[in-house]
């Protein structure tokens, strides 16, 4: 069975990332609303010796300081990208926001992992496939529960025949970001290459759950439920 599209998958994947190599970490991006409140403190007059409040004299009232606007985390606003792919119902909108679903799992990635990251692909384009592995692994290291680290890996391991290392990387991943399409089709084909058609069509199943405009999607599917049910009489 060949593995020529998820290999092209993967590498076109891999190099996306080549694209995000100037971005600003997370925290500058996020939490970038700052509200400057001017404190106006009363004047206090002098009291009168007279009995009383002074006849001009008016009581300040209380300001009261407005609500900050709240700004979205970036699982809030990754959560919010996925349930729009889920129903979106235009194709290049559809390939527009999972890319900018992939924009905002990388911002999880810290720095010294995304340069691991651009060291994998380099890797990758020269055929290294066990030093791409390495790699990802060294950046796995140090955020061990990243899903977009998990997948990444994962799609190298499976290029590399451990597909049942890449099924352990996806199943974390998935537990992590379970709106991920893409790691959903990635442990598709990692089952259907172990011969578990019924888990293969049960991942792809949720593939489509969550980006129903999958390139080929339909076609796809029909091939894994015959895979797994059989020709109908």
């Amino acid at each position: 069975m060949s593995t020529a599209p998820l290999h092209r998958s993967v590498c076109n994947a891999l190099q996306r990332i080549a694209s995000f190599r100037r971005l600003k970490p997370p925290a500058l991006r996020l939490g970038a609303f700052f509200m400057a409140l001017a404190s106006i403190a009363p004047r206090v007059t002098a009291a009168s010796p007279t009995h009383g409040p002074t006849k001009n004299h008016v009581t300040p009232h209380a300001t009261s300081t407005p609500p900050k606007p709240h700004s979205l985390t970036l699982q809030e606003k990754l959560e919010q990208t996925e349930q729009a792919i889920a129903s979106e119902q235009d194709d290049q909108k559809a390939q527009s926001l999972m890319k900018k679903a992939d924009t905002l799992r990388l911002y999880s990635v810290k720095n010294s992992g995304r340069i691991l990251l651009n060291e994998a692909q380099d890797s990758l384009k020269q055929g290294h496939i066990t030093e791409a592995e390495t790699t990802l692994s060294a950046a796995l290291t140090l955020q061990p529960d990243n899903a977009f680290l998990r997948r990444q890996r994962a799609a190298i391991r499976f290029l590399g025949n451990d597909l049942t290392g890449a099924v352990q990387d996806l199943q974390v991943a998935l537990v992590h970001d379970p709106g991920d399409a893409q790691s959903w089709d990635i442990l598709a084909h990692t089952q259907e290459h172990l011969h578990h058609p019924h888990q293969a069509l049960h991942a792809y199943t949720e593939a489509l759950t969550h980006a129903p405009l999958l390139p080929n999607g339909q076609k796809r599917y029909r091939q894994l439920e015959q895979q797994a049910n059989g020709t109908p009489d």
